[in-house]
C-alpha cells in the first residue's frame, strides 16, 4: 500500500508485528518438527501433537496473514483490462473491489464467531493425543478473520469516501493494483533491507 495512504500507515505497524510473530512461531514449529523427525528415527520417541500444532498454526496464521497481505498490497489483483479504462471508471471499480472485499471479510468473521460459539457451547475438544480445547485454536483463527475484517472494512470505507469526493487520483493510486514501477521499488527495497541485515550480522 502507498506510504502516503493514511489508513495504510495506521495499520502497517500492527500488521507487521503479527507477521514477525508468525515468522518466529513458524521457526519454533520447524525446530520441533526436526526434533520429532530425529527422535523417531534415532531414539524411538515422539513429541506427541507436533502435527496437530502444525495444523492449528496453518489455520491461525493463514487468517492472520490476510490483513498483512492487504496492508502490504501483496494480494493478487487481475488487472489486465483495468489499466485501459478511463480514470473515473477505474476508480469506481477499485473502490468497489475493496467494498466487496470488506463485505466478504466481515461475513467470514461473523461465521467464524458462529464456529467458536458452538465449540464453547458444547465444550468441544480435539479427538487427538493433546485433547486440545477447540476454542483455543479457533480463537486465534477468529482473531485473524477479525483483523482482516477491520483492515478490509477500514480500507473499503476510505476508498468509498474518496470516491464520493470524486478524488479519482487518490482512489486509483492507493487502492488500485501496484504499477510495474511500484513492484520494482518494493522488491528493490526488500533486497536492500536484506543486505543491510547481513551487514549488521557481520
Amino acid at each position: 500500500m502507498s506510504r502516503d495512504n493514511p489508513v495504510a500507515r495506521w495499520l502497517e505497524r500492527p500488521a507487521r508485528a503479527v507477521a514477525i510473530i508468525g515468522g518466529w512461531w513458524l521457526l519454533g514449529l520447524a525446530f520441533l518438527t526436526c526434533v520429532e523427525i530425529f527422535g523417531r528415527k534415532f531414539f524411538s520417541f515422539s513429541l506427541l501433537g507436533v502435527d496437530e500444532i502444525g495444523a492449528y498454526t496453518l489455520a491461525a496464521f493463514s487468517t492472520l496473514s490476510f490483513a498483512h497481505a492487504l496492508v502490504a498490497k501483496s494480494h493478487t489483483r487481475v488487472d489486465f483490462l483495468l489499466g485501459h479504462l478511463p480514470p473515473p471508471l477505474r476508480a469506481v471499480l477499485n473502490a468497489l473491489a475493496f467494498v466487496l472485499l470488506a463485505v466478504l471479510a466481515i461475513f467470514a468473521a461473523w461465521r467464524g464467531w458462529a464456529v467458536l460459539d458452538e465449540s464453547l457451547m458444547f465444550q468441544a475438544h480435539a479427538n487427538s493425543p493433546l485433547n486440545t480445547p477447540m476454542w483455543l485454536p479457533q480463537s486465534a483463527w477468529l482473531a485473524g478473520l477479525v483483523a482482516f475484517a477491520i483492515a478490509a472494512g477500514t480500507f473499503g470505507a476510505h476508498a468509498l469516501l474518496l470516491l464520493l469526493l470524486t478524488d479519482w487520483r487518490k482512489v486509483n493510486r492507493w487502492y488500485g493494483p501496484m504499477t510495474l514501477e511500484e513492484e520494482v521499488a518494493t522488491e528493490a527495497s526488500a533486497i536492500l533491507a536484506r543486505g543491510a541485515d547481513k551487514e549488521i550480522l557481520r
